[in-house]
């Protein structure tokens, strides 16, 4: 069954979807806040409240969220029992606001209806989105691993949602470092890096980074080596550098007796770290760690 309230019921109105840029939140919210008198006078709900929902979810990236929790409060007035889709999409992001702000208490039963209800009407994408989200959610890294086992099924099974495999590949190997089950963890980096490759012609950088840490965790630096040397050579070729390889290169160094050859790429790794907005706020004790190794 089509939920009577899907995107672009008139054609005048843009496909908002496509204006995201999820690494410039400010700009997108920008566009879409140039849309949004459109979108007023159009007499269509669903397609308000959708783009509403989105306007709060860019907010929310920029930590903004006592903003998208207004906006999603104008959303919940808009939405009608008919409005399965907006609401869907209102779960989610409410869902997220509390998720980044701290609250996952807040945010876990939100997105579970989210899920419950996506998957009632057939939008698997957000159904998937929902269940990806619940596994964020949980503090229990088994219970992250169930989520995302249930989530990498329904994307298989459904070709329209295979591009959630990136997403949660990665969490569920992240998930699996946390449970020191570091051989599975590894598979799971592996495969996705392949289908990075199926798609893009070539692995990223932080995936083979994952990979190789994995393999190093599991007992085997020197095969982690194997992996990390040509990216670093390439790097260094291109006239680049980057903490978060350098670390995994000094770690695997570190664990094969390697001292001498370890302790530049501590150096260099705190010095690049140190200055990395995700670490500084993040990874602390990494820091801490890195500038010991360093000394």
């Amino acid at each position: 069954m089509i939920p009577a309230d899907s995107v672009q019921v008139q054609q005048a109105l843009p496909d908002f979807n496509k204006l995201w840029n999820y690494g410039k939140p400010a700009e997108t919210e920008k566009k879409f806040r140039e849309i949004l008198p459109q979108a007023e006078t159009s007499h269509d709900s669903s397609y308000l409240a959708q783009l509403l929902t989105q306007i709060a979810r860019a907010q929310s990236l920029q930590d903004k969220f006592d903003e998208a929790h207004t906006i999603l409060d104008r959303v919940e007035k808009i939405l009608t029992p008919d409005l399965k889709l907006a609401r869907v999409r209102y779960l989610l992001e409410r869902g997220r606001t509390f998720n980044s702000s701290n609250y996952q208490d807040k945010a876990l039963p939100l997105f579970i209806e989210a899920f419950e209800l996506g998957t009632s009407i057939n939008e698997m994408e957000y159904a998937i989105d929902a269940v990806h989200m619940v596994a964020i959610a949980k503090k229990d890294p088994k219970e992250q691993i169930e989520w995302n086992l249930k989530g990498i099924e329904l994307a298989v099974n459904n070709k329209k949602s295979r591009a959630w495999l990136h997403a949660l590949y990665n969490n569920i190997g992240e998930s699996y470092l946390l449970t020191k089950e570091y051989q599975t963890a590894a598979f799971y980096f592996h495969k996705l890096g392949e289908l990075q490759k199926e798609n893009g012609g070539e692995t990223d950088i932080y995936t083979l980074k994952d990979e190789a840490k994995a393999i190093r965790l599991s007992g085997n630096p020197k095969e982690a080596l194997v992996i990390l040397e040509p990216v670093y050579q390439k790097m260094i070729s291109e006239k680049q550098d980057n903490g978060w390889i350098r670390e995994e290169l000094a770690e695997s160094y570190y664990a094969l007796g390697k001292q001498a050859e370890a302790k530049p790429h501590f150096v260099k790794a705190y010095e690049l770290l140190s200055l990395d907005d995700y670490a500084i706020k993040y990874e602390k004790d990494k820091l801490i760690h890195l500038k010991k190794m360093a000394e």
